[in-house]
């Protein structure tokens, strides 16, 4: 006697009657195709010992698997598949990491980019920031700086893993004043904690050393003249890779963003 596993319950053939070895219902399931923890189904054993699993079961490791590749742990799994789970919660979650994603992306993207940096329009996003100013003209007295109050932020509060890690503002008018921001939550509230609202901005990607920064904000300014636009606020240096990822200053890429009045 042989064993399909079709959808259904296990159902035995004789060989006379047996339709061959269609795999195409019941499959064998490898040990590396079990996740661990997951709900199988029905699953029957062949003449050989290796074991036939049904189409749903596949279906339902598959989307088990999928579900792991996006991050989610077994308990948010298993509440999707026993409807325990409340799926607008599960719809945040999903949408968090495809954002934190897009970043990832955007930053390799950046990363890899050998052309020249190009001028954009650029909707910075809503963030919470721990934020303190302090005056600091040399990128020695500002690296040292910002260093001090990501790690302050980050100690009293976590950080926002959806947002860029941490940021320097300064005011057009007062470049020497720079404010030291660290994300944090959403929802942090304490002394130094501040909203930093979704702004308009042209923005460009410098890739390379600190000191040459200024170059690329003077780039910004001469863009915004040609074009007609006003700039506002507070300039922004938004932190992608540097040190921490790389030993050479030239693989430094930094955001670079001017604020413009709404129009």
């Amino acid at each position: 006697m042989i064993y399909v596993q079709p959808a259904g319950p296990r159902t035995q053939f004789s060989r006379a009657e047996a339709p061959g070895p269609d795999r195409s219902r019941a499959l064998p399931a490898r040990r590396e195709d079990r996740p661990v923890g997951s709900p199988y189904g029905t699953r029957g054993h062949g003449p050989t010992g290796n074991r036939y699993y049904s189409i749903d079961t596949f279906v339902k490791i598959r989307t088990i698997r999928i579900f792991q590749n996006l991050g989610l742990s077994l308990n948010e799994i298993r509440g999707y598949f026993d409807d325990s789970v409340d799926l607008l919660q599960l719809i945040g979650r999903l949408e968090t990491l495809r954002d934190e994603l897009d970043r990832h992306i955007e930053k390799l993207r950046e990363r890899s980019n050998d052309a020249p940096p190009q001028v954009r329009r650029v909707l910075l996003p809503r963030q919470t920031v721990y934020r303190r100013v302090y005056p600091a003209s040399t990128v020695a007295e500002r690296t040292a700086l910002l260093r001090a109050v990501a790690l302050e932020g980050m100690r009293l509060y976590g950080t926002d893993i959806t947002q860029r890690m941490y940021l320097m503002e300064s005011a057009i008018a007062r470049p020497s004043e720079v404010a030291f921001c660290a994300t944090v939550p959403p929802g942090s509230t304490g002394e130094y904690v501040e909203t930093l609202l979704a702004t308009p901005t042209l923005s460009l990607y410098h890739h390379g050393a600190y000191e040459d920064l200024p170059a690329a904000e003077k780039k910004l300014r001469a863009y915004a003249r040609r074009h007609g636009l006003t700039p506002t606020g507070k300039l922004r240096r938004i932190y992608f890779e540097g040190p921490p990822q790389h030993k050479g200053p030239a693989k430094f890429v930094t955001q670079v963003a001017l604020p413009l009045e709404e129009e």
